[in-house]
């Protein structure tokens, strides 16, 4: 193993091991520790194929496949953690053995019977479960993101347009990862492990900035009630007066949950009543009440714009230019749109 390649592995096992217990001192949650596993099981790959190179080398084609093959068992491991986070409260034990059984099985037989066939099989079968992946977590993000907008009235450290962002990258991974796999050139080895350490430093610094929305997402409600017993007159009446006598969007961190417990019934209500009553969802609805209040300081104050933003309920002054404008950009949509159905009768009908 030359000194480029020697370099490359012990870097990445540092940084895998830093992360590891980074994430185990996050907490217990189970992001969290899925996480800190997958980066333990990481540096124990890269022991291995250290081991492997050094009384092997690495113009041994059987030890190349082999080792190929044994890293190709981290692939659900990957979807696991990505699945946990668009999903939350979607790992279980018995998913996971029956998502990762293939990986465990074709290496086996590769082993056993050193027939190459078993590792172009467990390679296409990688691909596929890879791309697979990739796609179902593009319409999942965006689930998830809508998810937000019924229960939270905020998006910072919870969104997950980062990850969108970084699965753009994907496809080239995957590109480099199959070639280090069938072609035996360290060269494109030590590029496949650079770009895919630096991949991760994104991932574990998004990561470990993501507050936890299991609880609000789930389906576990405050207070249970029948249908029946809603009364959304009641509720309305409630909501309006926490809104506008309370001021209960000035706190930033405010969720439907908050608002559930006060009215006095439970999140599913609740955002019911936001997107059919008011045909918003909650975070536009307590969203527009933030710029009202801003709107109102900037008239009456001289305060500077990022205070404006604090004491409006926004995280920050880039919270509230975003929301802002969204809600500027959906005002002049909406008057264009009635313009035209003014002007043409027939596209109204």
């Amino acid at each position: 193993m030359d000194s480029v390649t020697s370099f490359i592995y012990g870097m990445s096992m540092m940084f895998f091991s830093m992360m590891a217990f980074l994430f185990w001192r996050k907490g217990k949650e189970m992001l969290f520790r899925m996480i800190m596993w997958l980066m333990i099981v990481v540096d124990l790959q890269l022991v291995k194929d250290m081991v492997f190179f050094q009384f092997y080398g690495f113009d041994n084609e059987h030890v190349w496949y082999l080792t190929s093959s044994l890293d190709m068992m981290i692939i659900p491991f990957y979807s696991f953690v990505l699945m946990e986070l668009v999903k939350p409260g979607w790992f279980g034990w018995l998913k996971a053995l029956m998502l990762e059984l293939p990986f465990l099985l074709f290496p086996v037989f590769y082993i056993f019977t050193h027939n190459i066939i078993w590792f172009y099989v467990l390679s296409v079968w990688g691909a596929i479960y890879g791309c697979s992946t990739f796609i179902l977590l593009i319409f999942l993000i965006r689930r998830y993101h809508r998810q937000l907008k019924e229960r939270f009235s905020y998006q910072e450290n919870i969104n997950l347009n980062w990850l969108l962002a970084i699965l753009n990258t994907f496809f080239l991974i995957l590109f480099l990862w199959t070639l280090s796999c069938f072609v035996i050139n360290v060269d494109y080895d030590n590029i496949y492990m650079v770009s895919s350490l630096m991949l991760w430093m994104l991932i574990d610094y998004f990561v470990y900035r993501h507050e936890s929305v299991i609880e609000e997402l789930s389906d576990i409600e405050i207070v249970p009630l029948e249908q029946n017993e809603v009364d959304v007159s009641g509720m309305a009446a409630e909501v309006q007066r926490l809104f506008e006598e309370d001021k209960i969007y000035l706190n930033p961190k405010l969720k439907l949950s908050d608002v559930a417990l006060a009215v006095g019934t439970n999140r599913t209500y609740l955002s019911r009543y936001f997107n059919r009553q008011n045909g918003q969802t909650f975070y536009d609805y307590v969203n527009t009440y933030r710029i009202q209040y801003a709107e109102n300081l900037l008239k009456s104050t001289n305060f500077p714009l990022p205070e404006i933003a604090i004491k409006s309920g926004f995280n920050s002054i880039s919270t509230f230019r975003r929301v802002d404008t969204f809600c500027l950009f959906e005002t002049y949509f909406c008057c264009f749109e009635t313009m035209v159905f003014d002007f043409f009768p027939i596209f109204a009908s």
